[in-house]
């Protein structure tokens, strides 16, 4: 890793910014790509992604490689010299240190040109809302690479540092943000009886969501419903509630089941409603699918940790978060998989997480290995 490198992955730790709103991120990667001429560079790529075409001198396979690049809504509380600058933002899920770990794999493009194939690397903005991939996708550029195989990677602490994580199958969960909004009728609150208040459907709805929370638990039929947020009517202690709004997150182990939990809420929430003499409505928003890897992807990741004295560990079931690399699965081969940042490393989206510089190179290194056994 160059000294280089690790100022920039701290430049942008102290400076982050939130999905779609990658401004400065977005011109500091096309600076630092422009100074290392790839064959293509594009700009402002679904919102503010950059893609680069490094070619070889032969053809061959094309793969690509993507980092994400945004930052999360959580102040950080380390006293790091280049902890955030930007009040209520910080890097605490690791993008710094994905993005840092492309810029690695430019660098070493640039130095060592391919000698056959093609890579395409994809600096993705809006993953933490779910948003980005599917933008990137729609931009259209990446058709325009014939991309045979896609991979990318997250940084994982409580495991070792370096050690590659890999899954067939679904590497981590589908989600989808529900939000509920149950309409009655206020009434006095002397004579609740003339109006329809909303929360015995609410009451009957938690308990409906902690009875399947606890028919599915870590199994591969896994599906999970997390309260975040009720409100029934509003403070005016003389009104009976004839309103009310509850928010969840839904999550399963495939897209299959996901979607099943999802028509299983819907049922059960028109049911409810009519019980109840409610009408209701329903929105989804952080929509995410499952990361569902393609197996012959995972053994390329296996065999190429395996070729460079990397440990491996495979996982007995997925992970319960998600990830919007699963938008470039829908559309191309591929495999996502973790790399340990360290057992004793705060857990990811902790306010005094930092991204461990020593995993750049690493991950630099496992992304050149699969490129070169596979272009």
């Amino acid at each position: 890793m160059s000294q280089n490198i690790k100022e920039i992955r701290h430049f942008l730790h102290a400076h982050p910014e939130l999905s779609g709103k990658e401004v400065q991120t977005h011109d500091l990667i096309v600076d630092f790509l422009e100074k290392h001429h790839p064959n293509r560079l594009v700009q402002h790529v679904g919102g503010n992604g950059v893609v680069a075409l490094f070619a070889g001198k032969q053809a061959g396979k094309t793969i690509a490689i993507r980092g994400d690049i945004d930052a999360l809504p959580i102040t950080e509380q380390t006293d790091l010299i280049y902890r955030s600058v930007n009040d209520g933002v910080g890097h605490k899920c690791g993008h710094d240190g994905h993005t840092a770990i492309l810029l690695q794999l430019v660098e070493n493009l640039s130095q060592y040109p391919l000698e056959k194939g093609s890579v395409v690397l994809i600096f993705q903005p809006e993953e933490e809302t779910g948003y980005g991939a599917a933008k990137m996708i729609q931009s259209g550029v990446l058709e325009q690479f014939n991309i045979d195989f896609i991979f990318g990677l997250h940084n994982l602490p409580a495991f070792a540092l370096g050690n590659i994580v890999v899954k067939i199958g679904t590497f981590a969960a589908a989600s989808s943000g529900m939000i509920i909004r149950w309409q009655g009728r206020e009434t006095h609150a002397a004579h609740p009886e003339n109006g329809i208040n909303p929360s015995m459907a609410v009451a009957e709805w938690i308990q409906w969501l902690d009875a399947l929370n606890k028919k599915h638990h870590q199994n591969d039929d896994f599906q999970q419903a997390t309260l975040i947020y009720t409100r029934i009517g509003k403070v005016a202690f003389g009104t009976s509630a004839g309103d009310a709004e509850v928010m969840m997150t839904l999550r399963a182990f495939s897209n299959i089941l996901m979607q099943n939990l999802v028509n299983q809420a819907i049922t059960h929430l028109s049911e409810i409603s009519k019980k109840y003499g409610l009408t209701f409505s329903y929105t989804f928003q952080d929509e995410f699918l499952a990361v569902e890897n393609n197996d012959i992807c995972v053994k390329k990741v296996e065999q190429a940790a395996k070729n460079i004295g990397f440990e491996t560990t495979k996982l007995p079931l997925p992970f319960r978060w998600s990830e919007d690399f699963s938008h470039y699965l829908s559309h191309y081969q591929g495999a996502f998989f973790g790399i340990g940042s360290g057992e004793t490393t705060k857990e990811l989206h902790h306010p005094d997480y930092d991204f461990p510089d020593a995993l750049i190179e690493k991950g630099a290194a496992i992304f050149r290995q699969i490129i070169h056994e596979n272009v």
